[in-house]
């Protein structure tokens, strides 16, 4: 939860309480008899619950909305863990066959050398003869 929305529903209460309490004094200062008072009172009283209960409502529905993303958000992250596991061991496998290719190489081209070497020393002794 960020910093702001916490700071936004630690208010909320209070702002709940002062506008019972608003309500609450406008309705007892208001011309009115105190039967009609009560009910008005009452009224107010079952309106602030309806209210409080669909707001635990909502916050229950929200907060299991965050869960199944976080769990979805999870599952991905492991998945492209994975993924990025296969390509470390796809690109060390072709690393090791290219380092194999090129020690290849560099074997065929000394033992060519070495056979060139080989011919030119006997070509050069042939023709001091």
């Amino acid at each position: 939860m960020s910093v702001s929305s916490s700071h936004r529903s630690s208010r909320f209460p209070w702002f709940v309480a002062g506008a019972a309490l608003g309500a609450g004094l406008a309705l007892l200062l208001a011309p009115a008899t105190g039967r009609e008072t009560r009910q008005r009172l009452a009224r107010l009283r079952d309106e602030l619950a309806d209210k409080a209960c669909d707001l635990h409502q909502d916050l229950c529905r929200c907060g299991e909305d965050l869960l199944s993303r976080s769990k979805e958000t999870l599952a991905q992250s492991e998945e492209v863990k994975a993924r990025g596991q296969e390509l470390v061991a796809q690109g060390r496998e072709y690393l090791d066959e290219k380092k194999r290719t090129l020690a290849s190489a560099i074997e065929a081209g000394r033992e060519a050398m070495a056979r060139e070497k080989e011919a030119l020393a006997a070509s050069l002794e042939q023709g001091e003869e």
